[in-house]
């Protein structure tokens, strides 16, 4: 019998969706040796590759209103596209149905998970309950269920309003943040594009989870006195599972992890004390000592060890990982759309380990390039709380990057620019990870005029710029050859080249605003007065704009076998660079 997280926190009498998806369990199940004639065969206990929940503390629900005619309701509208519609029919239908309660109708200032101090102050102020909507993906739907939250512990009675396809995000979402009963009305998925006809159908009909008539449910959800279950508070710890599984046959252990989401499905090396102590010998830190935080988790040294030993790393390696890990931006997001990720590896280590930066170097062709990147997915899966698809991923299509990530070493020696990390301050001869995220990286064949007699390549790559969509940013990986070529028109700088590409790759302000997840990304921003979006987003349609808010928003690296010319083009935001020589 496998017991799974889900399971024991609910014999523990803890919320069930409490750290969804992050098995804690149950040892391997044995195979009858007897039978198979595989007495003989070797055993092995496995170090467990999981980070430390945190504790969990509780707070109770916002005393209920007895009944709603003559209070004040305000309706907040959390940023998702189509949420406008959702309030206003909300609106609609207290009009319709209970014309005795006053409602206030509000959109969120800033991006979805920002708070919004001057509306809650407001609330607080002026309203006896509160409905806000909608969580309808891997980012509003989180963010939703915590501000309702805030609410709780302001006092103001909320629901959230959440699509059905995003239940179990909504509830753990509510669990972590110590609320586990909070009150969430479900709609058929998607509202999104619904009319304003078919969106006041979906209200008058049923909670598509309960079968309960949905704004019955929203009504109640403000109204209806709290239990016990309601009130409780106080800090709960959550046990993280057993430190080891086995003894075991290696088969088994490997079942073990995949059946238990802890692997990216392809066989791992087994983590062995012995393994996991040799990958110690890669860095003078102590086993036990912090690392970092991610989701909440912490993890340490030596859980760190247990997933590069596991992703095929050798210790001289582990410095990198641990970099990486330090930054608790762990690859496997859980977004809707479906991030990757990347890394640019630069310093005298690239050598050192024999990094491939030459032909094939986004390919798996060295084995530092593919263990170290498959090392962050299984950190991801492994050091917070999980990746569990439908659960805490949320990748509609998922992304091919997320096996082992981009992983470029840049080849300093060929390229007659300044490396990647000295731009970013620091020093030629230390040894720095720096980590994008984004969508994707994509050739530059089909650049126009890609296979002009006479390339241009500053023209080249600025024409791929218009087709990345505005919510990250550019990463351009250029081989050598592709440099060469640059800088024989005049850009013998990066510098130089980021300026012309800001100044001549523009779209129109039209093209802007209805540019993918714009309403959502960058109109909040634009509403708080941030710059350059608020100018951009109020320019006239035809009015071009820069594809990217600054010049250094574009972000060149190089590798390649200088095989041809060629570039690459990556829909990816620049997060930070961080010294691997400290993690020695």
């Amino acid at each position: 019998m496998k017991l799974n997280r889900r399971k024991l926190l609910s014999l523990l009498g803890v919320s069930p969706v409490l750290l969804a998806g992050s098995p804690a369990v149950a040892q391997p199940t044995k195979d009858n040796g007897a039978e198979r004639g595989a007495s003989s065969e070797p055993t092995f206990t496995a170090l467990s590759p999981k980070g430390t929940p945190p504790p969990v503390r509780r707070y109770p629900l916002a005393p209920r209103v007895n009944r709603l005619d003559g209070k004040t309701v305000y309706l907040v509208d959390t940023g998702f596209m189509s949420a406008d519609v959702v309030i206003r029919e909300v609106g609609v239908w207290f009009q319709q149905n209970m014309p005795g309660v006053k409602v206030v109708s509000r959109k969120k200032a800033g991006t979805y998970p920002e708070p919004d101090p001057k509306l809650w102050a407001e609330i607080k102020a002026n309203a006896s309950a509160t409905i806000m909507a909608i969580g309808h993906c891997a980012g509003c739907t989180p963010a939703t269920v915590t501000h309702c939250v805030t609410m709780e512990k302001m006092g103001v009675p909320s629901v959230a309003v959440v699509t059905r396809a995003y239940y179990d995000l909504a509830k753990s979402t509510a669990a972590d943040r110590g609320m586990p009963t909070l009150r969430i009305a479900y709609t058929p998925h998607p509202m999104w594009g619904k009319t304003p006809e078919e969106t006041l159908a979906v209200l008058n009909g049923p909670d598509p989870i309960t079968n309960v008539n949905f704004m019955k449910e929203v009504i109640d959800g403000l109204t209806l006195p709290l239990t016990a279950e309601d009130q409780k508070s106080g800090l709960f710890p959550v046990p993280a599972g057993p430190s080891s599984f086995g003894p075991e046959t290696s088969d088994n252990l490997q079942r073990y992890f995949m059946d238990n989401q802890m692997t990216d499905y392809m066989p791992i090396i087994i983590p062995t004390e012995q393994r996991v102590q040799a990958m110690l010998k890669g860095t003078s830190h102590k086993p036990d000592e912090v690392v970092g935080k991610a989701s909440g988790w912490t993890y340490t040294v030596k859980d760190v060890a247990v997933n590069a030993v596991m992703a095929g790393c050798e210790p001289s390696y582990f410095p990198i990982v641990l970099a990486i890990a330090s930054t608790g931006q762990l690859a496997l997001g859980g977004s809707t759309t479906s991030f990757g990720y990347a890394m640019v590896i630069n310093g005298p280590i690239r050598d050192t380990l024999g990094m491939n930066y030459s032909t094939g170097a986004l390919s798996p062709f060295a084995q530092p390039n593919a263990t170290i990147g498959r090392a962050w997915s299984l950190l991801g899966k492994n050091l917070g709380a999980g990746s569990i698809p439908g659960q805490t991923y949320w990748g509609g299509q998922g992304n091919n990057l997320n096996y082992n990530n981009v992983v470029i070493a840049e080849d300093e020696k060929n390229s007659k620019w300044t490396p990647f990390h000295v731009q970013k301050g620091f020093k030629p001869e230390e040894n720095v990870v720096s980590l994008f995220n984004g969508w994707d990286v994509r050739m530059g064949h089909g650049a126009r005029g890609a296979g002009a007699v006479m390339p241009k390549f500053d023209q080249q790559i600025s024409s791929m710029f218009p087709t990345l969509a505005r919510m990250f940013n550019i990463l351009v990986v250029l081989d050598p050859l592709t440099v060469d070529g640059l800088v024989e028109q005049g850009y013998d700088t990066k510098e130089k080249l980021q300026q012309w590409l800001w100044t001549n790759s523009t779209v129109t302000a039209g093209e802007y605003r209805e540019s993918f997840l714009a309403h959502v990304w960058i109109y909040p921003r634009a509403l708080k007065g941030e710059e350059p979006m608020a100018t951009w987003w109020n320019a006239a349609d035809d009015v071009r704009i820069p594809v990217v808010p600054k010049p250094d928003d574009i972000n060149l690296v190089v590798a390649g076998g200088q095989t041809n010319a060629f570039f690459q083009v990556g829909n990816m935001n620049y997060g930070r660079s961080v010294s691997i020589d400290q993690w020695a």
